[in-house]
């Protein structure tokens, strides 16, 4: 899949898709819902202060009065409420203007949240200019301590996240600042047991190679030069970042300088889950309720 355009392409033969949306009075994700609904991906539910929503979606020229409103004054009860509604009858769930931790405190909840066992990871996708395809890349938003089970459960949702987008036996690269082995870099250590794992086919349909740099990554000449040979290097299709934060600055980097367009999602839920900063743009979201649409099961 080469571009968003692609993946928007791609979304629109899967039929709307029930996007419920926690406290929506937020002006981006309610133009990015405009721009998603007008290009037939979703119908709207829409949970949160009503009287601010219509007031906002005035200001992005989104008509509600044919979607599903549920007036929610109290942020906590928004929350709830978007939680069973998107578990009794949506796709994917939508995080509009609360915290990341308040919305994250919902979903893990284990009475009425969304968990299902398997660790939640986020991945985002990105459009990079002089990148022959879209880039897939984990975790730069849900875990902040990676021990090897993590590395590979988050290596699993992703395949499986990747196979519903036609992406089949992706190529995964696992980064690290040396493709050496050091015991002082525990992504080194992980990453030499996880190429063996998929070796062994203890970790399935996908090809994984690693340790390598970024740039071993994502560019066939630097393998060359540095002679290693893997059909992943330069042809990447997921990165799993050595840590929270090198993933996060790295995305963000990516975004604010590269002229690079993203989306972003969290996996491993009861439903998928978009959970975007507020500082992310209209266009961000389009993409990462294209996504959704894309990955949702029922």
């Amino acid at each position: 899949m080469k571009s968003f355009e692609e993946l928007i392409e791609s979304a629109k033969h899967k039929g709307k898709k029930r996007c419920v949306v926690v406290c929506a009075e937020d002006e981006a994700v309610l133009e990015g819902i405009r721009l998603a609904h007008e290009l037939g991906l979703i119908s709207p539910v829409l949970v949160g202060n009503k009287t601010k929503i219509s007031e906002l979606a005035k200001t992005v020229q989104l008509d509600v009065t044919g979607f599903e409103v549920h007036d929610e004054q109290d942020e906590n009860q928004s929350l709830i409420t978007a939680i069973s509604l998107v578990k009794e009858k949506g796709n994917f769930l939508m995080k509009g203007m609360l915290s990341s931790s308040a919305f994250l405190k919902g979903v893990l909840n284990k009475e009425w949240g969304l968990r299902t066992g398997k660790i939640l990871s986020h991945v985002a996708a990105f459009q990079i200019p002089g990148y022959h395809k879209l880039l897939f890349m984990s975790d730069g938003g849900m875990n902040p301590k990676l021990d090897l089970k993590a590395r590979v459960e988050i290596i699993n949702n992703a395949v499986e996240a990747l196979s519903m987008m036609g992406i089949q036996n992706p190529k995964i690269g696992l980064v690290a600042a040396s493709e050496t082995i050091n015991p002082d870099m525990p992504e080194t250590v992980d990453a030499a047991q996880i190429v063996e794992m998929n070796k062994s086919g203890q970790i399935s349909d996908c090809t994984i190679g690693g340790p390598f740099g970024f740039d071993v990554a994502v560019s066939e000449k630097a393998a060359m030069i540095k002679k290693i040979d893997s059909p992943v290097a330069g042809d990447v299709d997921f990165i799993l970042m050595p840590n929270i934060s090198a993933a996060n600055i790295w995305a963000k980097g990516l975004m604010y300088f590269a002229k690079t367009r993203g989306a972003g999602m969290v996996l491993g839920a009861l439903r998928p889950i978009i959970m975007l900063s507020r500082a992310d743009d209209p266009p961000t979201k389009l993409n990462s309720i294209a996504l959704g649409v894309i990955i949702s099961k029922n």
